[in-house]
């Protein structure tokens, strides 16, 4: 199943009454949580947890920081296609775009990555691909 076929499969208008449904109550109780559901989620994001947003930007902070510390990483991108079947006006893959396509192969990735160790230490590489 594609991405656009997973979000295309949910009750949009069903999750937004949802969310709007959503309580105090029920925002302070996912706050208190140390793991959150899908449902606290949602009242996090609700409109009643308006007035909680300073709360949950210092939880954020907080978890960042116990989680990350106070390092910034760089990633590099490896993209392996320019191929996509969607036209998301945002996107520079777009299938609209008349643009030459191409596909990476085997030996080509190995070049890229072999290029990618001379740039430098990265830790982290990010898989770019249309879809």
């Amino acid at each position: 199943m594609s991405f656009k076929e997973k979000i295309n499969s949910y009750d949009w208008n069903e999750i937004t009454k949802t969310i709007a449904s959503k309580t105090t109550l029920q925002v302070i109780n996912a706050l208190q949580k140390e793991y959150l559901s899908i449902d606290d989620f949602m009242a996090l994001i609700s409109p009643a947890a308006t007035p909680y947003l300073e709360q949950m930007a210092q939880r954020s902070k907080q978890l960042t920081q116990q989680r990350f510390g106070k390092t910034i990483q760089f990633y590099i991108p490896l993209y392996l296609t320019n191929s996509c079947i969607n036209h998301y006006i945002y996107c520079g893959f777009n299938h609209k775009n008349n643009i030459h396509r191409i596909i990476l192969t085997d030996e080509q990735i190995l070049q890229e990555v072999q290029a990618i160790k001379q740039m430098g230490d990265f830790q982290h590489i990010l898989l770019v691909t249309g879809e």
